[in-house]
């Protein structure tokens, strides 16, 4: 046969030899009385990406069954899963769909964050509260201890190898990331045990649980943030610029923060995103129409944090959050009722 198919999902290895677990976006699904290894089958679904008929695929997996394999792509043509390519399907290629969604990230980014107080302020350095860069930079901290838990889920992401070693390569690389930031805190004379005593500003908090929440269902969107959490289209971070011309931040401060930005810039994580989406073959339009909602979302949550951070440390003098702080404070404001 001529008709050639693409999709973007893989087996996992299942406990159960009679079930095939085909997972695709986070979302398991079970075939059953499937023959032959799912390390095959993957071989298979590896040569679905719109390059190769029917009749190559089962000529290069002869080890299975054609009719399995006929069988198999039916099966999930009809879920969805699979699509014919040229037959008007609703899809587009990961490509295009990383197009897309980027446009509105920029729109919204333009009209909301760039927008708000933080960056604003950004635009005339020397008028920013010393505390707002130290503050910026601890929650930059807490954000990147947190790192492993939104970057981890998708380690093992079995829709694309590619995808998944691009991944983990990314993954080597930000390992102690943090510890480049907290080299900067260390000038203010914070030491490690009082870092370990503080908490994130409650945005911070959320824009981590969004993107761990994301990175464990759905994968595809993850990805979609990891260009904007990265620096995507930058080449010096404007918030180092801002520390530089403000007169008031120590070099010693900002060389750490510094590095950290060249690094990033230096293995080019700005353009991870659209690394990732190249090796994703086929978005649906359901899908890509859930992708550019959450985009609302994420953007929403990027601004909180920003314009969190403005509004505590500008008015705070008080650089670290303790637990026991907030606990003793909250004890005492509950003796005045």
């Amino acid at each position: 046969m001529g008709d050639m198919y693409v999709t973007y999902g893989r087996f996992s290895k299942s406990d159960d030899a009679a079930v095939k677990l085909y997972v695709v976006s986070g979302a398991e699904h079970e075939i059953q009385n499937l023959e032959g290894d799912y390390l095959e089958w993957n071989k298979v679904l590896s040569m679905l990406n719109g390059r190769h008929t029917i009749s190559a695929v089962c000529e290069k997996n002869k080890q299975l069954s054609a009719n399995d394999i006929h069988e198999l792509i039916t099966a999930l043509e009809d879920s969805n899963l699979a699509f014919k390519v040229n037959s008007g399907a609703d899809f587009v290629s990961g490509d295009e769909a990383i197009l897309e969604i980027e446009d509105l990230q920029a729109q919204l980014l333009h009209d909301y964050l760039y927008k708000n107080k933080f960056w604003l302020a950004m635009q005339q350095p020397e008028t920013v509260p010393e505390n707002v860069y130290y503050g910026m930079a601890i929650e930059n901290y807490h954000f990147l201890f947190r790192e492993s838990w939104f970057d981890s889920p998708v380690l093992n992401f079995v829709a694309s190898t590619k995808a998944r070693l691009i991944m983990n390569e990314f993954y080597s690389e930000e390992y102690g990331h943090d510890e480049l930031i907290f080299r900067a805190l260390q000038t203010l004379g914070i030491t490690r045990e009082n870092i370990k005593e503080t908490i994130p500003l409650p945005e911070t908090l959320a824009l981590c649980n969004a993107l761990a929440y994301w990175a464990a269902n759905d994968p595809l969107f993850f990805f979609t943030t990891m260009g904007i959490l990265e620096g995507k289209d930058i080449e010096v971070d404007s918030f180092i610029l801002a520390m530089q011309n403000s007169k008031k931040i120590s070099t010693s401060f900002i060389k750490p923060i510094l590095d950290h930005a060249n690094i990033n810039i230096g293995a080019e994580h700005g353009v991870l995103t659209r690394e990732l989406f190249r090796e994703i073959p086929v978005v649906t339009h359901e899908q890509l129409k859930q992708m550019r909602a959450n985009t609302h979302i994420f953007v929403e949550l990027y601004d909180n944090f920003h314009s969190a951070v403005w509004e505590h440390y500008s008015t705070s003098s008080d650089l670290l959050r303790t637990l026991s702080g907030i606990t003793l404070e909250g004890a005492e404001n509950a003796n005045q009722y």
